[in-house]
């Protein structure tokens, strides 16, 4: 859309008036936030809460566990109010500078940090939704001051400035009120998303023993024996079936998320003749450590037959097992930590070696495969669920980037 045109491409019957120039500072004007010295942070949450870029989750307004409170004293600036809009004025990170939320929820007294700037809009819904929109990001992009280990800064003044085209106040509403619907389907969605992997992480605790004993916490309905001790290596055998050429690029696995990877995105030189074959319920070892995995971990092929680098070590099962199972026991960190640390030599910072001997003499306890495949569905139904909801959380999301797009100037 040109900057000469004064109406969005899409509005709501009845609005047909130009939209009018303004600064965003009459709209919105910003206030900058709290210095503190680091002997007014207190323990006691009966303190000032003082907001930082982290209370801001993407778009959303969020309350922290670890969020610093101050003693009172200490606050010699207004405190935050629900409405109002937090900025991100200054970070390490120049793509965090700028992000937004609208405050709700506040539980007590509360005060924005140094490195925050706060909008107070007459109609922060509107002006919530209009920083979402095209001038925004390009007012950021032109705007925002960093770079070369500078912490990125966006200018108080610079933003008040800004001019920026609105609609009457009655058009201000209506706009307000349908993304304002729009963010509450999106965050039921976030919300089931979130809590289906709490779920799963939950259970995952409770339906793989303990260390040191043979049965989880909790079964399922008729499973009363105990978990049976093995050797890894009566489960599994380590492979090295080479590709013949048969299998090209279009198989090529990215083993850390488990897709087909783009064929032109597949960097190896090599496809014919140093890659392995992956077949699906087979596991790869993938060294890489990182905070979650901190001897690295395997992953499970639930994505059918494909190749991948011969860095990666294949073990296929020997015996009956259940693929959905395993594609959990192989990943919990309790459970795999001590048999890496048997089994793993490191070869510098950035990857581990499994040693194949010593993993497959390695004991772990396994239920029947009845009991197996009771657990595997049970996660596979989450994973689903959570799937489901993560695609229709992406689908709002679009819709909304779409809109904002179409409905702001």
């Amino acid at each position: 859309m040109s900057e000469t045109e004064k109406e969005p491409l899409i509005r709501f019957k009845g609005f047909t008036e130009d939209w009018e120039q303004r600064r965003f500072g009459d709209i919105a004007p910003l206030r900058r936030g709290l210095t503190y010295k680091p002997s007014d942070v207190i323990d006691d949450k009966a303190g000032v809460r003082v907001l930082r870029s982290s209370n801001i989750d993407e778009d959303r307004f969020v309350l922290k566990d670890d969020d610093v409170f101050v003693r009172e004293s200490a606050v010699n600036i207004p405190l935050v109010s629900n409405g109002e809009i937090l900025i991100t004025a200054a970070n390490g990170s120049n793509r965090l500078v700028g992000k937004r939320a609208l405050i709700s929820g506040l539980p007590s007294k509360t005060a924005h940090g140094g490195f925050m700037l706060l909008a107070s809009p007459k109609y922060p819904l509107f002006v919530n939704a209009f920083m979402g929109a095209s001038w925004y990001r390009r007012f950021i992009n032109t705007n925002v001051v960093g770079g070369n280990g500078a912490i990125g800064n966006l200018n108080k003044d610079s933003l008040e400035q800004q001019e920026v085209l609105i609609p009457k106040p009655d058009e201000q509403v209506a706009i307000s009120e349908f993304f304002h619907s729009l963010d509450h389907l999106i965050t039921l969605h976030q919300r089931k998303c979130d809590l289906l992997e709490q779920t799963q992480k939950t259970y995952l605790q409770r339906l793989f023993p303990r260390d040191g004993e043979n049965v989880p916490e909790i079964r399922f309905k008729g499973y009363t024996n105990s978990w049976k001790q093995r050797r890894l290596g009566e489960q599994f055998t380590k492979v090295n079936e080479r590709n013949d050429g048969t299998l090209g690029k279009n198989r090529w696995i990215s083993v850390a998320k488990m897709y087909f990877q783009d064929p032109e995105k597949v960097q190896s030189n090599n496809i014919d003749t140093r890659t392995y074959i992956m077949r699906e319920g087979d596991i790869a070892f993938e060294g890489h450590p990182n905070a979650v995995y901190k001897f690295g971990r395997f992953v499970a092929n639930d994505i059918g037959t494909g190749v991948v680098s011969e860095l990666f070590p294949i073990y296929r099962h020997k015996q009956e097992y259940d693929a959905n199972y395993w594609k959990y026991a192989i990943q919990l960190e309790r459970i795999m930590a001590p048999i890496f640390a048997n089994s793993i030599t490191s070869s510098g910072n950035s990857s581990n070696k499994l040693d194949p001997k010593h993993f497959l003499r390695q004991k772990i306890y396994i239920p029947s495969i009845k009991e197996q495949q009771k657990i595997g569905a049970f996660f596979r139904t989450l994973d689903t669920l959570t799937s489901h909801h993560q695609q229709k959380l992406t689908t709002l999301k679009t819709i909304k980037q779409t809109l904002l797009s179409q409905m702001f100037i």
